[in-house]
This record gives structure tokens, sequence and C-alpha cells, in this order.
């Protein structure tokens, strides 16, 4: 009987290595992001799919590498892609969701970790029998060494993730604090992306300390599913950015923005204008309103009536202006006059313009839906 050269764990990864090909040639072909998200997605499925190589030369037991060229190879493109996988998925992030993203000083501050890790390889001469452990030539201080370009290609992974997890998360507050009038499926579906991967590594990293002080074998036992997860993810990050990425819209730079000051106390007749803007003006009936139209309306920048909307109103300019919405559809479902109007026709006269966006925040305003809402008011009219 032959002996295989792949076991159906192996297979994943050839699997991982031939997808990934593929959607570098798609994302080239088919993406409608802007050219630098793009290029950072194509970069970061490169890593991924030569990532997905390196394991499997380093762990295959039926593949005999015997030279010491393509061991230093392995060695250097499996922890270069580990840091390069992280890097890109975190400007990626924040290249789609930022305005007139460019890599300035401080992004290219973040290749201090390629210099870092290649340092590790240069200063231990690390190669694959080392990065296995089981190096004839290994001492105890290139042991050292390669422990500790372990622990850090495990931890930078984590930490690069959650902080494009933080990114999602803050664009989609300075979404909310901008617009009145949005679509939050596609940041929802990037944050759990970005939380998908932060999970993913972060469980190879408790395998990775479960090596350290449990035993190989059972690290190595739970390792696999590691593989399995990761090919799901880049397959589901690529659907994510032909659907939804090239919609999202992005936040501004705000740095770029001269600094305005803003009042610490805020006088009442300021606070008026901005309720006035709303009860008397009637501003939350303009579908697409965003926060500096409002701000120009009623004469104040922009920034200081996100702050007393903050701070006086207890919410963001997305809900403040949704739950004035809500109230004009519910005066409309109470009046009479308004008996035989649709409720389609009730959300857009309200300022809505998403059937979706009115029955989410009727239903967590009032408790029910508009149509139920209607019912009871026209069954309790009846009993009276």
């Amino acid at each position: 009987m032959k002996t295989p050269i792949f076991n159906i764990h192996d297979l994943i990864l050839v699997l991982t290595l031939a997808v990934c090909l593929l959607l570098v040639i798609f994302q080239m072909l088919l993406s409608k992001q802007k050219q630098i998200a793009s290029r950072l997605l194509t970069v970061f499925f490169l890593c991924v799919g030569i990532n997905a190589l390196c394991n499997l030369l380093l762990w295959n037991n039926y593949l005999h590498i015997e030279s010491a060229i393509a061991k230093f190879a392995i060695a250097f493109g499996l922890s270069l892609t580990v840091v390069g996988k992280s890097l890109c998925l975190y400007a990626y992030v924040v290249a789609i969701t930022r305005e007139s993203f460019r890599f300035g000083w401080r992004e290219l501050m973040h290749l201090m970790n390629v210099l870092l890790v290649l340092g590790f390889l240069l200063f231990g001469r690390i190669d694959s029998d080392q990065l296995r452990f089981v190096s004839v030539s290994q001492t105890a201080f290139t042991i050292h060494v390669t422990n500790y370009l372990w622990h850090y290609l495990k931890l930078v992974t984590v930490v690069y993730a959650f902080s494009a997890v933080w990114a999602v998360w803050n664009y989609k507050q300075q979404l909310k604090a901008f617009y009145s009038s949005l679509s939050l499926e596609g940041p929802q579906w990037l944050i759990l992306l970005a939380l998908g991967f932060a999970l993913n590594w972060s469980w190879s990293l408790v395998v990775h300390i479960l090596g350290l002080y449990v035993g190989f074998n059972v690290a190595d036992g739970f390792g696999i599913f590691d593989n399995y997860i990761t090919f799901l993810l880049v397959n589901a990050l690529f659907v994510y950015s032909l659907l939804y990425a090239h919609q999202l819209i992005e936040t501004k730079n705000t740095t770029q923005e001269k600094p305005v000051v803003v009042a610490v106390d805020h006088s009442q007749d300021v606070i008026e204008r901005i309720r006035q803007g709303m009860e008397v003006q009637h501003l939350y009936l303009k579908h697409t309103l965003n926060i500096e139209e409002f701000a120009k309306q009623v004469g104040i920048h922009y920034r200081e009536v996100s702050a007393i909307i903050n701070k006086h109103f207890d919410t963001n300019f997305f809900e403040f202006v949704n739950s004035y919405r809500v109230n004009k559809a519910k005066e409309m479902l109470l009046d009479p006059k308004f008996s035989d109007t649709t409720i389609l026709e009730i959300l857009l006269e309200s300022g809505f313009n998403s059937k979706s966006s009115f029955h989410r925040f009727f239903k967590r305003y009032v408790g029910v839906s508009a149509a139920d809402f209607r019912k009871q008011h026209h069954a309790d009219s009846a009993a009276e």
C-alpha cells in the first residue's frame, strides 16, 4: 500500500491555497472597490494562500525536504505571511471605511512588525526544522528565539484582528453621528467578519499556549479546526468584497479639518435651535438629511450639533432624527385623515426612505409593528 502524501486535514490547506489564488484573480477582474482597498485585499489573499502552503510543507510528515534554502524559505514565508495577512486585514478595513485613505508615516510604522520578525529569523537563523523544534543543530539560545517568534506571530494576528473589529465599530458610530438614513447591513457584516478572524486567530493563540503547557499532540488536534475556519472566512470575505464593500459610505478624515472649539456648556438658546429644527422646521422629513446639512439650517457647526445631541439628548444624530420620524408616523397612523394611506406612503411621508429601517425603528420605539399599532388604535376607537 502506497504511503499517502496528504491526509484529509492537509487537503484543506491545498484547497485554501487554490481558492486564494482564484480569489486574487477574481479580485483583480471583478473588484468594484477603490484601488487601494482592492490591492490590500489581493495581498491579504496572497498571504493567506502562501501561509497555507508553508504550513503544509512545514507540518506534513510525508514530505521530506532536505534543501537548506527550501527550509529557510518555508520559515521566512510562513512568518512573513502571518504578519502580512494581519496587517492587510486591518489596513483593508480602514481603507474601505475612511475617506481619502493614504499610506502615511503612521501607516508605514506598522511595517516595523515585518522588520521585527525578520530580526527573529535572521538572529536565530531559524529554518523550518527549528520552527518544529526538530533541528539537530538547535541550541538553548535558538530554542528561546524560536519560542519568542512563535509567541509574537500568534499574538500579532490577534492584536490586528481586534483592531480591525474596533475600527469597524468606531466606523458604525461615526455613521450614526453623521447620517440620518443609511443601511447598516454592510458595516454589520464587516464587523462580523473581522470578529470571525479575531476569534479564529485567538483560537490559534490558545492552541499555541496549550502546546506549551499541555502537549503538542493535544494542541495539534485542536489546531486543525483553525484551517477549516480560515477557509470559510476567506471565502466569506471575498463575497463581502463583491456585494457590500463598494456600498460603504466613507467617513470623514477629521484630522485633516481645521480644529473647531466646541463649548463645554451649551446655552439653552443653542439647544432650543436644535429642537426647533426638528419640531418647527421639520428637517427630519428630508430623506437624505445629514448632520452637516442640519447644522447649516440651524446655524451651528456640525461638531457642536453632534456634541449637544450626545450630551443633552443622550443619543446620536441617527437615533435622534429617526425618533422624530417615528413620532410623525405614529401621528399619521392615528389620524383618521390617513386611514386609507398605506404604511409605505406613511413611512415615506415621515422621512424614512427604507422599509427595513422604518419597521426596525418603529418596533423598537413603540413595541409593536406599524400595522399592529394601527389595528390596535382602530379596535380601541371602535370599542369606544
